[in-house]
């Protein structure tokens, strides 16, 4: 147990590193090839330190492991939203909300449309057995896929008409030293460590689930997702320390939205059945919690109420709040279900 729990951290600190660095790739990719802001944080970024999702839950499915690659999706959404929530105490006094544009609300009601869309799948699933897949895989995931590409097309065509406040906007060039081939290599090998890490780190989460008795579900929603998240984490630390607030929003809602195209990729690799219809009931407590904890947040973007406690906003106390409420719930779900 102790060398399974030792790889599942030494995956989890090489994922941290990669993601990091991917990330920072990704941003100067996005710089140097013109592909402007609104693929910063929002698009680019988002899907650069969704990476370790992808990876991990693609192995899950390739390991026959449904409920940890449903379960690291849907977790990674509400962890992501949790570092939101804490990010309110790095950037000082009075609430981060009140520092982002309302431009945010169009991606954060996208990724609880693509949530809401799992859910009604896992409905449909089990307890009305109605279930339709083209090759094997699921017609939801796929309607998924499709809902991703017009949104995400949506929101680039938004957020040129509507750009961001000036400070995301870079006037300078401030990586000078790389050019945007160097970045390309680089993203490609931060790539291909988080690939060989997630296939890891999802072998030992499997194997630790079996012996410790807990439930797939609970260790793909709570600690695989977790692990998997950390990408996110750094990135919107570092976004917070310079005032790239809008950067730091963008990277969690747009690294959400992605995250619901995970469950397609899964779904084309998982081959003992269709993904959503193997994978337990319980996940729709996690995307419950990730749909309450996104909600309160937009309504706290909407509204800007300039209250907080102890430097942060009564909104992002809210959602920590649900957050660990639904940790609790879902941990003694996972203890119970076998």
């Amino acid at each position: 147990m102790i060398e399974l729990w030792s790889e599942f951290s030494l995956m989890a600190l090489l994922i941290i590193i990669s993601g990091t660095y991917l990330s920072r790739f990704g941003d100067i990719i996005a710089d140097k090839s013109g592909l402007g802001q609104a693929f910063i944080g929002g698009i680019l970024i988002a899907v650069a330190t969704s990476l370790p999702e992808l990876v991990t839950s693609i192995s899950s499915a390739l390991v026959g492991a449904p409920d940890i690659a449903v379960g690291n999706a849907f977790g990674s959404n509400t962890f992501n939203l949790a570092i939101l929530a804490f990010a309110d105490l790095l950037q000082g006094q009075g609430p981060l909300l009140l520092q982002v544009n309302y431009s945010h609300l169009l991606s954060g009601l996208v990724g609880i449309l693509l949530s809401t869309l799992v859910v009604f799948s896992l409905i449909l699933s089990h307890f009305m057995n109605f279930n339709l897949s083209i090759f094997g895989v699921g017609v939801d995931s796929i309607l998924l896929l499709i809902t991703y590409i017009v949104s995400v097309r949506m929101i680039y065509r938004y957020d040129k008409k509507n750009p961001l406040d000036p400070e995301t906007i870079k006037e300078e060039d401030p990586n000078p030293d790389y050019t945007l081939n160097k970045a390309l290599l680089g993203f490609a090998a931060c790539g291909l460590v988080i690939v060989f890490s997630g296939y890891r780190l999802t072998l030992a989460a499997d194997q630790i689930a079996m012996l410790t008795g807990i439930d797939q579900s609970f260790i793909g929603s709570i600690l695989v997702a977790a692990a998997t998240s950390l990408p996110e984490l750094v990135a919107t630390i570092s976004a917070i320390k310079i005032g790239a607030y809008n950067m730091a929003v963008g990277n969690v809602f747009g690294s959400n939205i992605f995250n619901m195209t995970v469950i397609f990729f899964a779904d084309l690799f998982y081959r003992q059945g269709v993904l959503l219809e193997d994978a337990k009931i319980v996940h729709i407590l996690t995307a419950t919690v990730g749909i309450l904890m996104a909600t309160i947040i937009l309504i706290g973007l909407f509204y800007r109420s300039r209250r907080s406690f102890l430097w942060m906003g009564w909104d992002a106390i809210a959602a920590a709040v649900v957050y660990f409420a639904g940790v609790y719930l879902l941990f003694q779900l996972g203890i119970n279900v076998i």
